[in-house]
């Protein structure tokens, strides 16, 4: 069986389903950013520093594991400092899990959530006032 696919059997008259990995870290970004207190999804660290990925790219900074019926997931994550890590990191495990579960019927046996850094209000607005400038410049 591929690495990239999961075969979920269902009925003889009805054949099987599959599910590719894409789709379940396509699940788990969607549901990871709307999360209150996460920042972005990050690909790890780069010359000593997180950062967030582009929305186009948020799979990136998704791992999944697949077996027959299984998913284990790891998820690395930038958080807001003014919200409790454990606190957005435990949602993200909870979101996480349930819509891969209800959406896929793939039992997901764990959501390991790898807090890359933390986000505080002046850098977010440095962020902002520097994009801001380049999009004026790209005009």
């Amino acid at each position: 069986m591929p690495e990239k696919q999961i075969i979920k059997e269902n009925t003889p008259e009805l054949g099987s389903i599959t599910v590719s990995k894409e789709v379940i870290t396509i699940i788990a970004a969607l549901e990871t950013i709307k999360v209150k207190g996460v920042v972005g999804i990050s690909s790890g660290h780069k010359a000593g520093s997180v950062e967030a990925l582009p929305k186009k790219e948020l799979t990136k900074g998704i791992e999944a594991w697949m077996k027959p019926g299984e998913v284990v997931l790891a998820i690395s994550i930038i958080t807001d400092y003014e919200i409790g890590i454990f606190k957005v990191a435990q949602e993200v495990q909870k979101r996480t899990k349930q819509s891969i579960e209800t959406m896929t019927d793939l039992k997901v046996l764990k959501v390991n959530v790898n807090v890359q850094g933390v986000k505080f209000k002046e850098e977010e607005k440095k962020t902002k006032k520097k994009s801001n400038k380049n999009e004026e410049k790209i005009k």
